[in-house]
């Protein structure tokens, strides 16, 4: 699917663009200017990057770039370099990471290996527990957090942090019917959110998050995700995930919820419930995945800037490394 960036901007929406260091050619050349607000380097699957970081080595192999078709950037000098070249052209950088334990091999990071505290309890799924207590460091997971952003923010200058799939409620991915039983742990979570919140914003920078699982607000409840407590207490972006080809029709296809419909009136209801709040009500605009290998389809992505706009505040693009790269060569 080829989409141009008139067309992504032509809603007059903030646009941040979800990328990891595979969908950059080289630095010096990345015309992002006037497109995006700001860009996120999402690490996902293994949190690898960020669980493991200590300090800072330039020649350091990052390992993000996994969602690319290139391969020319990867180290930490290469992603520092970026960070200061995107923020030169007005552009926000993030770093965001997802929660899950496993990736799709099941290979696990050295650092999650070391910690079975944070392993969950149903076993098909891919999560961590992000509610857990350190049995090593002693702390609990959301301080862990605030300790390895202060690292990240102060070595690469990174504006935020974007809290990804599987750190919003529990859930199972290949099972949505899994972990309806958890809404007595949404204090749990509404504390994880303000933890993490405060520490982000005395250091100057954003918190975003993914919703759980592109689930409405009150299905969200049930897995302990209080999208409203966590606007109150710090939140500033909550992006919820749409995905009515790369979900709905690709991988939860058997179950309901996923398809276009479902979408719009997930984020109208989210928009709704969060209207008096200072959080920011972004969705997913499906790009492409050349790792997942999925592509958006036109005629859904045009419908989505159609509709979408009208109750929400922006946009993410998952993946935007093939559009990014296809503009960089």
């Amino acid at each position: 699917m080829k989409i141009s960036w008139s067309e992504i901007n032509r809603d007059g929406l903030e646009t941040i663009a979800c990328v990891d260091l595979g969908g950059f050619h080289h630095l010096g050349n990345n015309k992002l200017l006037n497109k995006v607000s700001a860009v996120v380097i999402m690490e996902d699957r293994r949190p690898d990057f960020f669980v493991g970081y200590d300090h800072y080595e330039p020649h350091k192999d990052t390992t993000l770039n996994r969602h690319g078709p290139r391969q020319n950037l990867s180290t930490q000098q290469d992603l520092k370099k970026l960070v200061g070249e995107l923020q030169q052209q007005k552009i926000k950088v993030y770093f965001g990471f997802w929660g899950q334990v496993t990736d799709n091999q099941k290979k696990m990071s050295p650092w999650i290996k070391n910690h079975p505290e944070l392993w969950p309890e149903y076993k098909a799924s891919q999560d961590l527990n992000p509610l857990a207590i350190l049995g090593t460091e002693k702390m609990t997971f959301a301080d862990y957090i605030c300790q390895q952003y202060q690292k990240l923010q102060q070595d690469f200058g990174f504006d935020g942090l974007f809290l990804g799939d599987g750190l919003n409620g529990y859930r199972v991915f290949s099972d949505p019917t899994v972990y309806q039983d958890k809404i007595n742990t949404t204090q749990h979570w509404n504390l994880f959110y303000y933890q993490i919140a405060r520490k982000v914003h005395q250091l100057g920078g954003k918190l975003l998050a993914y919703d759980c699982l592109g689930r409405e607000p009150k299905e969200a409840l049930k897995h302990g995700a209080d999208y409203l407590s966590q606007a109150d207490g710090g939140l500033d972006y909550l992006v919820v995930q749409t995905y009515p080809t790369a979900w709905g029709k690709f991988w939860l296809k058997k179950f309901p919820g996923f398809d276009f419909k479902s979408c719009l009136k997930n984020l109208e209801r989210t928009k709704e419930l969060l209207k008096n709040t200072n959080c920011r009500v972004l969705y997913t605009l499906e790009i492409s995945d050349s790792v997942e290998e999925w592509q958006g389809e036109a005629r859904t992505t045009h419908k989505q800037l159609q509709k979408f706009r009208h109750h929400s505040d922006g946009k993410v693009l998952v993946w935007a490394n093939e559009l990014i790269a296809r503009d960089d060569n």
